[in-house]
């Protein structure tokens, strides 16, 4: 999604447009899983997740926005046909009251990346997916967190002078489109085996990073 914002406006304008969007998408996830969310994990990964975003922000706002583009690019090319290099390792099991630091640090990476290079989730997942007691806890805690990250992502890009209302029409049209694109997807995930939808994705994020390659070298 941020690739595609990112063919139409620059950078630090499409990952403040995406987190508004996925705010939305994260914000049902954590409705609807409301009763699974371990508030422990959210809280300590909460405590520097606006601090972060700030630095974040200031980072991403103090490059040339070609040099973002290419930050992205490189990061998007890394998810689609690397993504064990973005997996940190995290302990198989471990209660969230003996895990503060780490968790307290995974805000803190979450906030970072999330405001420079638009995600976080293959980086801070496994740690979420350590401390939660089953699958929808950590389903449920990660989406809560994420929807607190795009909260801060989206105060900090506002601080730096970014407006949400200038941007509605593009926000409204990316919810449409998830919401259409979460429908349409469910259809197909019994008709297209793992490996075709592999290549799909990979085919895809590797067009969409190409042609910003192109935007931020031409």
């Amino acid at each position: 999604m941020l690739l595609v914002i990112a063919q139409f406006v620059a950078p630090t304008v499409a990952i403040p447009i995406q987190g508004s969007i996925q705010l939305v998408s994260n914000g049902s996830r954590a409705a609807l899983l409301r009763h699974q969310i371990s508030w422990p994990v959210v809280g300590w990964v909460s405590i520097l997740l606006f601090p972060a975003s700030l630095i974040g922000v200031a980072v991403a706002t103090s490059l040339p926005d070609d040099v973002v583009r290419l930050v992205l690019a490189a990061f998007v090319l890394v998810l689609a046909w690397r993504p064990h290099m973005l997996r940190a390792s995290a302990p198989r099991s471990r209660a969230a009251s003996d895990a503060t630091s780490m968790l307290v640090g995974v805000g803190a990476a979450s906030g970072f990346l999330n405001t420079t290079v638009g995600a976080s989730g293959p980086v801070t997942s496994p740690f979420l997916k350590a401390v939660t007691a089953s699958h929808k806890a950590f389903v449920a805690s990660a989406a809560m967190t994420q929807v607190l990250a795009h909260i801060a992502k989206l105060v900090a890009f506002s601080a730096q002078g970014w407006s949400i209302t200038d941007h509605l029409d593009m926000i409204g049209v990316g919810v449409i489109g998830v919401i259409a694109g979460s429908w349409v997807g469910t259809r197909f995930l019994d008709r297209v085996s793992e490996t075709g939808l592999d290549l799909v994705f990979k085919v895809v994020l590797t067009s969409l990073a190409g042609r910003v390659i192109f935007t931020a070298l031409t």
